[in-house]
């Protein structure tokens, strides 16, 4: 399946929904928990399942608790992908790393940026 939208408005949409502190610290620390936890599983399942089961267990916490919605795949699973890639922003703006995205324009990546600052200056 096609994505529906762009990169640029996926990541806008995708910090709407991801507004609260709460669910930006659950996602920040869940995100990257499941995507560690994938290559774990063939070695250690005990503790792969652990951390992928932790991961989404703060993904729903983020969203139940502290947002108050459903999480954004649901309604479209490419939203799988941009968590990870608004995980990834958000840790690199953590870190003071500018990121900008291979594969698209300036333009873009410079969206993307002003986004990711955006979310900050609002939390």
């Amino acid at each position: 399946m096609a994505p529906k939208k762009s990169l640029v408005q996926y990541l806008e949409d995708y910090r709407r929904e991801h507004s609260q502190l709460g669910t930006k610290l659950t996602h920040m620390v869940g995100i990257p928990m499941i995507l560690a936890s994938l290559p774990i599983v063939p070695v250690n399942p005990v503790v792969g399942v652990g951390m992928f089961a932790g991961g989404w267990a703060l993904q729903f916490i983020g969203h139940y608790v502290f947002e108050k919605n459903d999480p954004a795949f649901f309604g479209d699973s490419w939203n799988l992908f941009i968590g990870a890639i608004w995980a990834a922003l958000e840790w690199a703006h953590v870190f003071g790393l500018d990121i900008s995205i291979a594969g698209v324009g300036d333009d873009v990546s410079q969206a993307v940026a002003a986004a990711s600052r955006s979310a900050h200056a609002t939390a």
